[in-house]
């Protein structure tokens, strides 16, 4: 299985994915440095970096990450090159697993990039570093953020094995952040629970900006984990290689 991982990173490294995800990881904080350096505008680091975050989860990074699983699950089909991957002695569950990990890695190493840039562009814009238990809080807030986005990751798969394009699977990225983004910028109740929102609430809730009720969080990103993985890994398994 790890020849098969690293096989899905050679394959990543002859494309774009990489390069936009370094690029997409240090966007907002990017614009969001410039804007309070152009404006000479203080600003606490708790809101500083709650306000880049909040962009990338609810939108940049929901496109993000369904285009690259749609890259990771489809680009065989779109090359035509099923025909090969399946003549690999593992069988597609392990290659479904596989491209699962691979997709795993890539959004981690996207946070990554983002928990670092964010208390870095912060110090080269006032001079100190945030407080050690301001950017422990970001952190956390961060890990909560990326848990949820690794539930999230079977819907796009779907999409991607279904489709075998990338074109519906982003214009699945663009409704999941104009809803997502929707429900929690109103006052719908429960509905702002829905899966799509959980990246963002997860986060929110350790900067205390809004009631939020972390069960809730917790159980709709579950159940949307079991069932989308459950469709998504049979019909990898079952789907037809021509």
């Amino acid at each position: 299985m790890l020849n098969t991982i690293y096989s899905e990173f050679l394959k990543l490294k002859k494309t774009y994915i990489i390069p936009v995800v370094f690029i997409c990881g240090i966007l907002m904080t990017i614009f969001m440095f410039l804007a309070r350096f152009i404006t000479e505008h203080d600003m606490p680091f708790e809101k500083y970096a709650y306000n880049i975050e909040q962009v990338n989860f609810l939108m940049l990074y929901t496109v993000l990450f369904s285009i690259t699983a749609a890259y990771i699950f489809s680009r065989e089909v779109t090359d035509i090159t099923t025909n090969i991957l399946y003549t690999y002695p593992i069988s597609r569950l392990k290659i479904f697993i596989s491209k699962l990990i691979t997709l795993y890695i890539v959004i981690f190493f996207t946070y990554a990039i983002e928990t670092l840039s964010i208390p870095l562009s912060y110090y080269f814009l006032n001079g100190i570093f945030p407080e050690g238990s301001l950017i422990i809080k970001d952190i956390r807030a961060n890990g909560y953020s990326l848990f949820f986005q690794f539930l999230l990751t079977p819907i796009p798969i779907l999409v991607a094995n279904i489709s075998k394009n990338l074109i519906i699977p982003s214009s699945y990225g663009i409704l999941a952040f104009i809803l997502s983004s929707l429900l929690v910028n109103n006052d719908l109740g429960n509905l702002k629970y829905i899966p799509l929102t959980s990246p963002y609430l997860s986060s929110a809730y350790f900067y205390n900006l809004k009631d939020i009720n972390l069960k809730y969080v917790l159980t709709s990103g579950i159940l949307c984990f079991i069932l989308f993985l459950f469709i998504g890994m049979y019909h990898f398994i079952q789907q037809d290689i021509n």
